[in-house]
């Protein structure tokens, strides 16, 4: 993660090993080995302005779609 946010400095990176944040948002669901993909645009007030919930591993937004979900 610090080689990924060395190269996207504008945007703040965040992760989760401990599940808190993904359980909160309806991600990790119980028993579930892993936590579905989820992308979150989040402004500065702390609201989330855009998301994307994957339905499995794979199923990540594309860059086009989060750079218009930040303008």
């Amino acid at each position: 993660m610090a080689s990924l946010q060395a190269k996207l400095p504008a945007v703040k990176l965040l992760t989760d090993p401990d599940y808190k944040v993904c359980d909160a948002w309806g991600l990790h669901a119980a028993g579930a080995e892993s936590p579905s993909p989820g992308t979150f645009v989040v402004d500065r007030d702390g609201n989330i302005t855009w998301r994307h919930l994957g339905d499995d591993k794979s199923d990540w937004p594309t860059y086009a779609e989060v750079a218009a979900a930040l303008h």
